[in-house]
């Protein structure tokens, strides 16, 4: 099964690490990398990825909005919050609200590829 992801993230240094992180893997495809829930929205349209990895904290906007959105147009897109906001209270809002997982930046990235290869494999 082919993977299709797309990172949403304000973060040039977290995309530039995602996109080397994604040339590893075979059989998962990053689609793409949006700084802003408009780029996301319109990578939704046009690509049709299978997996969001979302941060919460974009630059003047929130990535739960986008969650929210993603999860009623979108609802079978896997969603990965990894954000530094990771008290428990973004935990629990994020898998309220219909978050798949939830990985702190800081010491829970390297989780990263074992989630990608378990969605991979159905």
């Amino acid at each position: 099964m082919q993977l299709k992801v797309l990172s949403v993230d304000d973060s040039a240094a977290i995309a530039a690490h995602l996109k080397c992180l994604f040339n590893s893997f075979e059989n998962i495809t990053f689609t793409g990398h949006a700084f802003t829930i408009n780029e996301a929205k319109t990578f939704m349209k046009s690509d049709s990825p299978d997996v969001v990895i979302l941060d919460i904290a974009l630059k003047d906007e929130n990535g739960m909005d986008f969650l929210a959105y993603l999860k009623n147009n979108h609802a079978e897109v896997k969603v990965i919050m990894l954000s530094n906001q990771a008290g428990l209270f973004y935990k629990n809002k994020s898998k309220e609200m219909g978050a798949d997982y939830f990985l702190d930046k800081s010491y829970e990235f390297d989780k990263l590829p074992d989630i990608l290869n378990e969605l991979k494999s159905g």
